[in-house]
């Protein structure tokens, strides 16, 4: 579970700084997607540590874990590279970052996966 909780402190690490950056460089259009962004990949870098911490959690709170954490590149970072990218290049429609769109809704269902194997893992754990 080490793995876990080093990946999750980066990310979240990551998101406070990209809050920073996005304070001035995501146009003001766009700052509530960044500001949900930011909001979905704090929770679940949260919920990945609980699941991380879980007692007798097992292999189910692993891969909750990394679900969640998933959920947080896929969703938040494709989104938040795309906004970023629009800030600093005013003017553009389109990122580099745009074939990677698929992804997003791949994120949120990994979001949606996590929290149901953390369920799972609760329901069949023997110990609290």
């Amino acid at each position: 579970m080490r793995i876990v909780v080093v990946f999750a402190a980066l990310a979240g690490a990551a998101l406070v700084a990209a809050g920073a950056i996005g304070v001035h460089a995501v146009p003001d259009a766009a700052g509530e997607r960044w500001s949900s962004a930011l909001t979905f990949g704090f929770v679940h870098v949260l919920a990945a540590l609980v699941a991380a911490h879980r007692p007798a959690g097992g292999r189910l709170a692993l891969a909750s874990a990394i679900l969640l954490l998933t959920g947080v590149v896929l969703f938040s970072g494709v989104q938040m590279a795309k906004l970023l990218y629009l800030g600093m290049n005013t003017g553009s429609i389109t990122t580099p970052f745009d074939a990677l769109s698929g992804l997003v809704p791949v994120g949120g269902i990994s979001f949606i996966a996590g929290w149901i194997v953390l369920a799972a893992s609760a329901a069949i754990s023997r110990r609290a």
